[in-house]
């Protein structure tokens, strides 16, 4: 069972998708984001602009930071991460302005918080996660 995942999309086809893998793989770099982005990054660099990529949780800033280095078109969030989330930082950054993806977020908001419930209790892990969705 996976805590998080990230779907890259074109033209309404599923190019790649990641899950979050940081318990199983002991690296801080396993997250969905960056598993699904490290599948496709040759295809991204020519046709990012046209994907959309959607994410169970908000980005950290690190796959926020390469969703917007790769210039995605736009960025689809089911549930806020106040612990780690990223997207609030986006406004402070000429950079980010400029790049940034079109960005919903919330849909399905309750859903993605009973899968994170689910995962901790079948885990024991990341329950600090659950306030952090609040």
């Amino acid at each position: 069972m996976s805590l998080h995942a990230a779907v890259i999309v074109r033209c309404g086809v599923v190019v790649a998708n990641g899950r979050n893998q940081i318990d199983r793989k002991q690296s801080d770099l396993a997250h969905a984001e960056l598993e699904a982005i490290s599948l496709v990054q040759d295809f991204l660099f020519d046709h990012a602009q046209e994907c959309d990529i959607y994410t169970t949780l908000e980005p950290c800033m690190m796959c926020f930071g390469a969703i917007v280095h790769f210039h995605f078109r736009r960025l689809i969030v089911r549930a806020p991460d106040r612990l780690v989330g990223a997207l609030s930082l986006m406004p402070h950054s000429p950079y980010y302005r400029r790049r940034a993806p079109a960005i919903t977020a919330n849909i399905l908001a309750d859903e993605s918080r009973a899968l994170v419930a689910r995962y901790v209790e079948q885990t024991g892990l990341r329950s600090h996660l659950l306030d952090s969705m609040q």
